[in-house]
Parts: structure tokens; sequence; C-alpha cells
């Protein structure tokens, strides 16, 4: 019986672990031809919700909440950009933003 309970509870606890991808960091708005970026850790995720970040120029060093998206179903989803290659690593969807 304890060993039933005790696996119960670590599939719980790591299922509810898990499920946790929202994160905050210190980082820099980065827009170009090609769409609007958040850039921490030497990476850039390119942003789905374009209006969270629209108030924020280039450059500005913002602190955001955010979860890596596998794909965008937001507003940037259908932005007419550039042809020209930005490099990154997928997209994001910024819940909170501010300076």
């Amino acid at each position: 019986m304890k060993n039933i309970l005790f696996i119960v509870t670590a599939v719980f606890l790591l299922s509810f672990l898990s499920c946790k991808k929202e994160q905050t960091e210190k980082v820099e708005v980065v827009r170009d031809c090609t769409g609007t970026y958040l850039r921490f850790d030497l990476k850039e995720y390119r942003v789905c919700n374009l209006e969270k970040v629209d108030s924020f120029p280039d450059g500005a060093m913002v602190e955001a909440t955010f979860v890596k998206k596998n794909e965008c179903n937001g507003s940037a989803k259908d932005a007419i950009v550039c042809a020209k290659f930005h490099q990154n690593d997928g997209w994001i969807r910024v819940d909170e933003i501010k300076r």
C-alpha cells in the first residue's frame, strides 16, 4: 500500500511540475522586417501575440513572462514580413511585459 501511495504521489508531482512552462526573464526586444523577438540567454524567440509588445521599441530591456509554443495562433501568424531569414529558437506567447 505504501508503494502505491508513493508512486501515485510521485507521478502527480512530476506531472504538476512539468506543466509549469511559464517563465519570467529580463529580455531585450528585437525588431526587424521579419518580426518581433525577445532575446535572452543568447537565444531569440519570435513573439506570437504582437499586441503585447507593440509599445516597446527595438532594443528595449524589459521583464517578460512568457510561454514557449510549438506554433503560433496569435496576431504574428498572419503578419506580413520580409523574405529575409532571421535565426530564432521558436515561438513564444507573452503573458506580461514591463520595463
